[in-house]
């Protein structure tokens, strides 16, 4: 044989054992004998995908076609490469859906014309239902539910009066337990009786009429505060009144429900699934694995390690998954347990000794919306980034000692992320040194349904070494940030900056040796307090806090130690403090706080001081104005926002730049028709940025209507904008 056949020969081989193979899945045309390797011989389930990677090389993927694939995903062992990641994602532009539910298509419903009540046999036991893809509410007491998203409102819960007692309620009376007639023995309590803890239990006993009832407490210590304590019941069929309810009989395997149009489901017009798994897959043992493109439909992701240090859970990616009703807890299978997390990320393994031993895990680009449960991901230099969480944690269980979004480990970034009405008490712990930063918080706890808490609560641990930098946080009745801790119990070394608060509590600072620069805080929810409390004392506790913390270039309504709770006053602001701006007119030297504008005034009090006051440089000074929260394929979040009134002097507007955008387009002027229909042949076009987000704006006219659009481009593609309107007066 000819030495330039053997090269030949030999050069395909390589080829072919370095060639990546893409397996595909399709639930509807697939079968799992199939090779897979392609779309016309495709694999029926995503599990028989995983088994082919596991068998194959690193830089396989498995490439799921679009339908509902109702899985419990097992993946272990899958270890890729830095430069061969194994990759399980939507074939192409297609999102298949890993869905937690079964159809509930019974053969027979009974209907209960005088109650409005459904009721079917059913083949499953059943925690969570949905009908046409949308949460129902499991029948509780005072009534409240999802869909109008009453259930993140503490007015829909019993209070409790102030000679309650651990495990006896007494009802204040709001609610009216007396009068409303249940009989709430057997149900599920739901109880804030712990300030920022709630919990579960059965009720032992309440007899109709009565005001009171009695609870199988054993939860151990709890923070017991009767006034602030409330409550509510679920998961009775004594509950079940209201449309979009639902109660489920385990022993009888009876489904209940109230539906919304006042008819039983019909299959044929109707989708009705009850949900019967917690995770559709779950990871352990992997590294340089990316999960993307892909939606859980109550179900969720879990990455867990194992014990041993070389089996833990590292370099794992979960990118531009969407999450839908991912936690449920299994209160109506007679469970008091907390809901399973929303995304349960460990990148840990417990050695001996009980060390942890942290791997790296990424979290990009995706949605949590609906889940009852909190989201929790630990690793070292994890990367939390670009995500959107709403309408999630609206009980509370063990929500209080994670927030909604709870990190753990050393290092990680949490970035660029929108909380939006999320309902426990804090929304976003930290771990250890830990960079949060570009985050938007909006409406936490906005009902009131835990105590205590904050936009971003940092724990005492977690003070050492932590950034806290440009967030924004608002329109919530807790704190915007706040470091734990306090009296005796002091921690130090963290470091907030560069973040604007509003319409919201303060910022609370205990311990010492922080440093506090260049934030903006007003409108608190009570204005006769500090928006920046740097504590002197924590109530009555002897020990001086902040000695030596550093507090400059902020600029505040109130700045100071706190409330003095001896005599009723404010304590001195303690440390080191210098260039600060403390006064109730601080928003009249803002150019626009009300239309999120937050630059200072050029040649106002906070641009004349040894330093720039404040969150912002001044208008000339900015190519960039940072907007946190979530970017989108496109421009969001103007600036000024759509349909706000400003004054004819202003020169320019802003936006939250598109995700991965490479360059952006203007589009102004006084025609709605125009600006929708442009393109950058148009007289309408002004003209293109690569990099910045602040577009200058010719010269506006009084009491006038103008129309903006922003389009973002990547590669060759372009995401053309929403319109956005701005007025002057």
């Amino acid at each position: 044989m000819k030495m330039r056949e053997i090269l030949g020969i030999s050069l395909l081989l390589v080829i072919s054992f370095t060639e990546a193979t893409h397996y595909i899945v399709d639930g509807s045309k697939g079968d799992d004998n199939n090779h897979g390797e392609n779309p016309s011989h495709p694999f029926k389930t995503i599990q028989r995908c995983v088994e082919a990677l596991l068998q194959g090389n690193p830089g396989d993927q498995c490439q799921v076609r679009k339908g509902r694939y109702h899985e419990e995903v097992y993946v272990n062992g899958l270890k890729g490469t830095e430069k061969k990641q194994f990759v399980i994602k939507g074939y192409m532009n297609e999102r298949p859906i890993i869905d937690g539910s079964v159809p509930i298509q019974p053969d027979q419903w009974d209907f209960d014309e005088g109650s409005g009540i459904c009721s079917a046999t059913i083949d499953n036991d059943i925690f969570a239902l949905l009908l046409d893809d949308e949460l129902l509410t499991s029948a509780r007491w005072p009534n409240a539910i999802w869909s109008d998203k009453t259930c993140f409102n503490n007015s829909f819960w019993g209070h409790c009066d102030k000679h309650s007692e651990y495990g006896h309620i007494i009802d204040d009376g709001s609610a009216g337990l007396a009068d409303s007639g249940i009989n709430a023995t057997g149900a599920m309590a739901i109880l804030n009786i712990g300030s920022f803890n709630t919990y579960a239990s059965p009720v032992l006993f309440h007899e109709p009429g009565t005001n009171n009832f009695t609870y199988n407490h054993t939860m151990g210590p709890v923070h017991w505060s009767p006034g602030h304590n409330q409550y509510y019941f679920e998961a009775s069929l004594n509950l079940l009144d209201n449309p979009e309810e639902w109660y489920y009989d385990m022993n009888t395997k009876k489904l209940y429900l109230i539906p919304p149009s006042g008819a039983c489901p019909n299959p044929e017009s109707t989708s009705l699934r009850g949900r019967t798994i917690d995770y559709g897959m779950e990871i352990t043992n992997s590294s340089w694995l990316t999960v993307s493109n892909m939606t859980f439909m109550a179900s969720s992701l879990g990455a867990h390690s194992e014990s041993g240090q070389d089996s833990f859970i590292d370099e794992v990616t979960i990118d531009s998954l969407q999450f839908k009703f991912h936690s449920a807890s299994h209160r109506m299978l007679g469970s008091t347990h907390e809901p399973p997390n929303n995304a349960k990320v460990r990148a840990y393994a417990v050695e001996a000794h009980h060390e942890k031993v942290y791997g790296r895990v990424s979290i990009i680009n995706c949605t949590f919306e609906g889940g009852e449960g909190a989201m929790l991901y630990a690793g070292n230099n994890s990367y939390i980034h670009n995500n959107y969480f709403a309408y999630n944690d609206w009980v509370g269980i063990a929500s209080g000692n994670g927030g909604t979004v709870n990190g753990q480990g050393y290092g990680n970034e949490f970035s660029q992320n929108t909380l939006f009405k999320n309902g426990g008490s804090a929304g976003f712990r930290p771990g250890q040194v830990e960079t949060v930063k570009f985050n938007h918080i909006i409406g936490q706890c906005e009902g009131n349904i835990q105590n205590d808490g904050a936009g971003i609560q940092v724990q005492n641990d977690p003070q050492h070494g932590i950034q806290v930098s440009q967030n924004w946080i608002h329109d919530s009745p807790k704190s915007g940030i706040r470091f734990d801790g306090g009296g005796t119990n002091l921690r130090f070394n963290g470091h907030i900056d560069h973040n604007v608060i509003w319409k919201a509590g303060s910022i609370i600072i205990k311990g010492d040796n922080h440093t506090l620069n260049n934030n903006v805080a007003f409108d608190r929810q009570d204005d006769t307090r500090c928006t920046i409390c740097v504590t002197y004392r924590l109530r009555h506790d002897p020990v001086i806090e902040n000695n030596y913390t550093i507090t400059i270039n902020n600029a505040a309504s109130q700045i100071d130690g706190g409330k003095n709770v001896i005599d009723g006053g404010m304590w001195p602001l303690p440390g080191e403090s210098d260039n600060n701006y403390a006064e109730h007119d601080v928003k009249n030297h803002l150019v626009d706080p009300d239309n999120l504008d937050f630059r200072p005034v050029e040649g106002g009090p906070l641009t004349t001081g040894s330093e720039i006051m404040g969150a912002y440089l001044p208008g000339l000074q900015l190519q960039t104005y940072w907007i946190p929260g979530r970017k989108l394929y496109k421009a969001s979040t103007p600036v000024p926002p759509t349909g706000a009134t400003v004054s004819q002097t202003r020169n320019n507007v802003m936006f939250l730049e598109a995700y991965m955008a490479d360059v952006h387009h203007f589009y102004f002027g006084k025609d709605e028709a125009a600006i929708v229909s442009a393109n950058i042949e148009s007289e309408e076009y002004q003209y293109s940025v690569q990099e910045g987000n602040i577009f200058l704006l010719p010269e506006l006219h009084s009491n006038s209507q103008y129309f903006w659009r922003v389009d973002a481009q990547r590669g060759s593609y372009v995401y053309q904008g929403d319109v956005w309107t701005l007025s002057t007066n």
